[in-house]
């Protein structure tokens, strides 16, 4: 476990928080949210949508950016909160009976998180996740509840163009994929501490480009694409081991 911790800041500890929000403007999680807000130009609505979608994202028929993708499309139309079982039973149906009943349940969870609007909740990124995660019966450190405050920031970047405060606080969205790599989020946490970096940034700085083709990483802007290509590396190696 130490040697994979080592090889993995030794990779990391190359960018900056600044190059992690770079990164987050080629995810095409955060590039579907963008064409989404610009149908819907409704700040709450579209967030609401965004951390409801989030909650729900788990045992997926497809890649996960794909999914966000086919989200963004579908109520790019207009569609509303009441159209979300719908969009489940279209594109989410492993699992539809639990999770139209997880969709009643976290949509009164978002309908009380936003009672006051969408401000109130920016201020402490933290706070947004105990609530979320008391709400729902969650520990603030499941998967679904950190990656619906991960979705929230990409969500309130594109509508207001700032982050929200708190954001240190946050848990890293442990999927499949990262947990391959270091399986624990305290391991994250630890490794975020070191190479200066927030877990909830840190994971698209790994995630992000994993899922990215070779075209995509040329397409980077220089030095960033270097880091990503050695990151690459060093990730391939892990992952055969």
């Amino acid at each position: 476990m130490r040697s994979r911790s080592n090889s993995l800041l030794e990779a990391l500890a190359a960018f900056t928080a600044d190059d992690a929000r770079l990164i987050e403007e080629y995810d095409r999680q955060f590039r579907a949210l963008k064409r989404l807000y610009a149908s819907v130009n409704d700040p709450e609505l579209f967030l609401k949508l965004v951390v409801l979608n989030a909650l729900l994202s788990y045992q997926l028929s497809m890649r996960g950016e794909e999914y966000w993708e086919k989200f963004s499309d579908f109520f790019s139309s207009g569609r509303g909160l009441e159209e979300f079982p719908e969009f489940l039973r279209l594109y989410n149906r492993r699992f539809i009976g639990a999770k139209l009943k997880r969709f009643e349940k976290a949509l009164r969870c978002v309908e009380e998180l936003f009672k006051e609007g969408v401000e109130p909740l920016a201020e402490d990124l933290s706070a947004f996740v105990g609530r979320l995660a008391t709400c729902m019966g969650q520990k603030e450190s499941a998967k679904t509840v950190v990656f619906a405050a991960k979705m929230f920031l990409y969500g309130y970047r594109v509508a207001f163009g700032r982050e929200p405060h708190g954001i240190e606080g946050v848990e890293i969205p442990l999927d499949s994929r990262l947990s391959k790599l270091l399986p624990s989020v305290k391991g994250w946490r630890e490794l975020a501490e070191v190479v200066g970096i927030p877990p909830v940034h840190l994971d698209a700085v790994v995630w992000v480009p994993m899922g990215m083709s070779p075209a995509e990483v040329k397409s980077l802007p220089l030095p960033l694409r270097s880091k990503v290509e050695r990151l690459l590396e060093v990730l391939k190696g892990l992952r055969s081991r």
